[in-house]
């Protein structure tokens, strides 16, 4: 059985198959349950999850039910929800839940690039972003601030994630992979200028010049549109070393 939070939250069967969980209070329960494993929810935090801060008089109620029909649900996965004082956890599912599996590759990864084994760290870097699928949880965040705020976090170290593995091709001279996983990461994350300098930098190097310096201008745009403020010094300067063709890139 896989567990997949990194796009649309999804179970698969080992056949192929997925396992239908319909209702979208199961669904946020089991992913917020996910997220914390290998360690124990609250009742509190799960009905603050589940319905804001002003959860329904019945709401302890219908949390036991969802847990009773999630256990149910999974009974033939190998992933138990147990009950602990004060709350619930999500047993023996570090082997089947791709964010385990991204955050193990991303560790080796930096293990890697610190001893300027950059070959190393690439590979597992880009085996760690082929998991995500989109914007981590995103058919469960409209309606709860909690996994929306846990979905903003998983996404920000997917661009780390991307920066890293950007950084590392281009000291391999691969800019081309280089620029494919950034320019998925800028249209995600505009406002990313590390991003932006990373694609700036590996488009010029690519002897693509006109897109680093139109990358520069998108940003500029970008910026400028959502918040009002123009680039910063460090990527300001980087365009004009790129406009003037500055050997030292």
């Amino acid at each position: 059985m896989r567990f997949l939070l990194l796009g649309h939250f999804e179970i698969h069967h080992p056949d192929g198959g997925l396992l239908a969980v319909t209702r979208i209070k199961h669904r946020q329960l089991l992913a917020l349950l996910l997220l914390d494993s290998p360690h124990a929810v609250s009742t509190d935090r799960c009905m603050t999850t589940l319905w804001g801060e002003h959860a329904p008089p019945s709401a302890r109620r219908n949390l036991q039910t969802y847990v009773a029909e999630l256990r149910k649900g999974l009974a033939s996965s190998g992933v138990s929800i147990e009950t602990v004082p004060g709350g619930y956890r999500v047993t023996d599912v570090a082997d089947h839940l791709d964010l385990s599996a991204f955050e193990s590759m991303r560790s080796r990864a930096a293990m890697a690039l610190s001893a300027r084994d950059d070959a190393v760290g690439v590979h597992l870097l880009r085996n760690a972003l082929d998991l995500w699928r989109g914007s981590a949880l995103q058919d469960l965040v409209d309606s709860s601030e909690a996994l929306r705020n846990a979905a903003t976090q998983l996404n920000e170290r997917r661009m780390a994630a991307v920066g890293d593995f950007a950084s590392g091709c281009i000291r391999l001279g691969a800019y081309e992979d280089a620029v494919d996983q950034l320019q998925i990461a800028v249209a995600w994350a505009p406002l990313r200028e590390d991003l932006r300098a990373r694609l700036m930098l590996a488009l010029h190097k690519s002897g693509r010049r006109a897109e680093a310096l139109l990358a520069y201008h998108d940003c500029r745009a970008a910026l400028v549109e959502r918040i009002g403020v123009g680039p910063s010094q460090a990527l300001t300067s980087l365009h004009n070393r790129v406009l003037m063709e500055d050997p030292s890139l």
